[in-house]
């Protein structure tokens, strides 16, 4: 028998190692769509992880945090099955699209198909379309006697024009109720955490915005001056050149810009919908070269054309 050399031996324990050590959460991910780790990590950056507004990248372990929840549920992030909400407390919010959870649901092997039923009332919520008062979902399992049933009602789940402006539950109010209604059912159903839809991750960011506008900084109050150390008055003209100087801006000639929650609601629903280059340029056609210059007047229009 063919002795074997100590170098030989170290080969094969290196072997062996290699063999048992377990791929990370981005090489699995980056091996299922065929590319090489760096990439697609280069790939995800560049579509689905963008920096945000400020410049800010996303980290190293908030991309390995969104991973792992792509790869726990089996979605695509380049056919928007899930995408990346930045927020500035939570990092990365997880969104999964009504795709995402469908998928979800077609995929799980217990899963046996669901049925819909709505409310004989309808209800007229603050200007959106009349409506059923409420949704039911029955979800069938294979493994089990009784299926799922889950009912949302429209009043708990509707979401009111934000900043004044229509949306999504104004113009489709009915699919909006459905959307709703199977997410909830799929949740109950297969026990999904850890994932949100695009209303939860919107009231995330808005809570955070409130939350930093209630922290104000201390204020020194200043104290007054003893009067010999008080100015002499201006002169007429002096004054006038103080006025002017400190005349405010003439308004926008299409009235008061959008607020901050607008601009990120905005975001949000492009990024639904587009890349970042498509969404620019649709901001663009409607004559606007940044989202910071809509103004409110023109915000339900600019919404309408990147849903």
């Amino acid at each position: 028998m063919k002795k074997i050399t100590n170098e030989e031996i170290k080969r094969m324990k290196k072997m062996n190692k290699e063999i048992a050590r377990k791929p990370n959460v981005l090489e699995i991910m980056a091996s299922k769509h065929n590319l090489g780790n760096q990439t697609f990590l280069n790939t995800l950056r560049a579509t689905v992880m963008k920096p945000d507004k400020t410049g800010r990248v996303a980290t190293n372990e908030e991309v390995a945090a969104f991973l792992l929840v792509a790869h726990k549920y089996d979605l695509n992030p380049f056919t928007k099955e899930i995408y990346a909400f930045p927020d500035k407390r939570a990092g990365i919010v997880p969104i999964v699209s009504i795709d995402g959870f469908i998928t979800i649901m077609n995929r799980h092997p217990d899963y046996d198909g669901y049925e819909m039923t709505y409310s004989d009332d309808s209800v007229t919520l603050d200007k959106a379309k009349s409506c059923p008062e409420w949704a039911e979902i029955r979800i069938f399992h294979k493994n089990r006697g009784k299926p799922t049933v889950v009912r949302e009602y429209l009043d708990e789940v509707y979401q009111p024009p934000r900043g004044g402006y229509s949306g999504a539950w104004q113009t489709h109010t009915k699919r909006m109720l459905r959307h709703k209604t199977i997410i909830q059912g799929a949740r109950v159903a297969f026990g999904l955490s850890g994932i949100y839809d695009e209303d939860e991750a919107e009231r995330i960011v808005e809570a955070t915005v409130v939350e930093e506008s209630k922290m104000k900084p201390a204020v020194t109050m200043p104290q007054a001056l003893p009067p010999e150390t008080l100015p002499e008055q201006p002169t007429e003209q002096e004054q006038a050149m103080w006025d002017e100087e400190k005349a405010p801006p003439p308004a926008p000639v299409n009235g008061d810009l959008i607020t901050e929650p607008q601009r990120k609601r905005l975001y949000a629903i492009g990024r639904k919908n587009h890349d970042e280059a498509e969404f620019k340029e649709i901001v663009k056609n409607c004559g606007y070269a940044h989202s910071k210059d809509i103004p409110k007047s023109d915000y339900e229009r600019v919404v309408e054309e990147v849903s």
